[in-house]
C-alpha cells in the first residue's frame, strides 16, 4: 500500500492552524507597512549558483539547500531564506530608487536538523533597507522589530552584537583573516559548551589556544567599559563604536536588549551589527527572529565591487507559533454569522439574506442542512456569534430571526429582496 505521509519536516495547515498563522501574518504586515516597507516577492526556485555563490562550499548553509534540476539539466535550488534572491534582484536593477524598503512573506526551504520552532519547511517574514548607511535606521526598524512581537503577546528580549567586535578581538592577537571564519564557528558555541571547550575545539583545528583564550577574554566582558579597556584593533573598535551607537537608539525607543559580543551570525554575510530576538519565557529556546547589517552581498552579486548598504529583520512564523500555541487554544474560525434556512424552498432567500449581510461587513455562511438543530451545532463548530433562523412564516412576513450565541438574545429584522 502507498504511504501518503507527509514529508518529514513539513506540515498539512488545518483551517483553525493556518487561521492563527494568518493572524500573526497580519500583525507582522501592518507593521511593515506602517514603517514604510512595500510587498515585494521573488521566485521560489533560483539557479543554485546563486543561492549557493557568496558562500564556502562546505558551508551548513549550502549543506541545507534543496538541490534539483529541470528539463534543460541546469542546477536549480529552493529558497532557502528571502535575503539573497532580493540582493540577487538589487544587483541587477542598475536605476533602482534608493532607499528600496521592502518586506516579503513567503515559504523557504532548508534540509536541516528538526527540533521545536525548527521546520525544514516553513514560512519567513522579512524586512530589509538597502541603501542607508548608519545606524539610525537600524534603531528605528529595531523598534518596529520589537514591538511586534510585544503586539503578539510575546514577552521578548534582542540579543545584539557587531561582527567586527568578533573579528577584531581575534586580529588583535594576531590571527589571520582567513582563519576567522572558523574561529568564530567556534566561538559561538559557548552558550552550549563552555569556554574549556570551546578552547579545546580550536586547538584541535591547529590554531593557538593560548592566544585564542585571551581574544575570548575580550568577547565575555559585559560592558562598552570593559571592552574599551581591553581594544587596540581597529576593526574592533570600529565595531564598538557603531553597536553603542545603535544602543543609543534602541534606549531612545525603550527596546529591551542584551549586549552578548561574543553571539555571532553568518561572518561570510553581515558585515556590522547583528540581533537575534529571544522569547523571555524559554518556551522556545532557540531565536525566534534575527537579522542584521550586510553591506557587502548585494555588491557581489553586481560584481562591482562596490558595497550597497543593507539591513534586515526576518520574523520565525514557526517558533512565534509556537510560542504563542498555549496561548489560544480556542476553536478559531472566520464565521461571524451563520443562515440557517429551515426548509429547502427557503434556500434562495436565505442565499440572498447572507448576501446583504456580507455587504454589511461581517463573514457569513448559509447552513444548507435546512434543520434547526444541525444549524446550532455547526454555527458552534466554525464558533460563529450568530445565528440567522429563516422558517417559511419569517419569509411570508418579510422578517428573519437573529440569535446571538452568546447572550442567547433574539431579535426580529425586516427584509426585502
Amino acid at each position: 500500500m502507498t504511504n501518503y505521509e507527509v514529508v518529514k519536516g513539513c506540515f498539512d495547515s488545518t483551517p483553525e492552524t493556518q487561521i492563527k498563522l494568518n493572524k500573526i501574518m497580519d500583525t507582522i504586515r501592518k507593521n511593515f507597512e506602517l514603517f514604510g516597507f512595500r510587498p515585494f516577492d521573488t521566485p521560489v526556485l533560483e539557479y543554485f549558483e546563486t543561492l549557493a555563490g557568496k558562500y564556502d562550499e562546505d558551508s551548513e548553509i549550502v549543506g541545507e539547500i534543496y538541490r534539483l534540476s529541470d528539463r534543460g539539466e541546469r542546477s536549480l535550488g529552493l529558497r532557502y531564506d528571502l535575503t539573497v534572491p532580493m540582493c540577487r534582484y538589487v544587483s541587477s536593477v542598475k536605476q533602482l530608487k534608493l532607499p528600496f524598503k521592502r518586506y516579503a512573506m513567503a515559504k523557504v526551504f532548508r534540509d536541516g536538523p528538526i527540533k521545536v520552532g525548527r521546520q525544514r519547511e516553513f514560512i519567513q517574514c522579512d524586512a530589509d533597507v538597502v541603501g542607508l548607511t548608519g545606524q539610525d535606521a537600524e534603531a528605528e526598524t529595531l523598534d518596529m522589530f520589537y514591538s511586534t512581537y510585544s503586539e503578539l503577546g510575546i514577552d521578548s528580549v534582542l540579543e545584539i552584537n557587531n561582527n567586527k567586535i568578533l573579528q577584531g578581538a581575534f586580529l588583535q592577537f594576531g590571527f589571520d583573516e582567513k582563519e576567522l571564519e572558523s574561529l568564530i564557528l567556534s566561538v559561538d558555541k559557548l552558550k552550549k559548551i563552555g569556554k574549556d571547550a570551546v578552547l579545546d575545539e580550536i586547538a584541535g583545528k591547529g590554531l593557538s589556544q593560548s592566544e585564542a583564550a585571551k581574544a575570548i577574554e575580550i568577547l565575555e566582558v559585559k560592558t562598552f567599559d570593559e571592552i574599551k579597556l581591553k581594544a587596540t584593533n581597529e576593526t574592533l573598535l570600529l565595531g564598538i563604536c557603531e553597536l553603542e551607537t545603535l544602543v543609543n537608539g534602541l534606549d531612545s525607543f525603550g527596546v529591551e536588549y542584551r549586549i552578548n559580543f561574543s553571539m555571532a551570525r553568518g561572518l561570510n554575510v553581515y558585515t556590522g551589527n547583528i540581533w537575534e530576538m529571544y522569547d523571555k519565557s524559554k518556551k522556545v529556546t532557540s531565536s525566534i527572529g534575527s537579522g542584521g547589517r550586510y553591506d557587502k552581498v548585494i555588491g557581489d552579486y553586481a560584481g562591482d565591487g562596490k558595497e550597497y548598504p543593507a539591513f534586515g529583520v526576518s520574523f520565525g512564523l514557526v517558533p512565534i507559533a509556537a510560542c504563542l500555541a498555549e496561548k489560544d487554544n480556542k476553536e478559531v474560525s472566520l464565521t461571524e454569522v451563520v443562515v440557517a434556512p429551515l426548509d429547502v424552498e427557503l434556500v434562495g432567500a436565505a442565499q440572498k439574506i447572507a448576501k446583504s449581510i456580507r455587504l454589511a461587513g461581517e463573514k457569513t455562511e448559509v447552513c444548507y442542512d435546512c434543520k434547526l438543530k444541525k444549524a446550532f451545532s455547526y454555527s458552534e463548530y466554525v464558533t460563529a456569534k450568530k445565528l440567522v433562523i429563516l422558517g417559511k412564516k419569517d419569509v411570508e412576513a418579510g422578517v428573519y430571526t437573529i440569535r446571538d450565541l452568546e447572550t442567547k438574545e433574539e431579535e426580529k429584522v425586516s427584509f426585502e429582496f
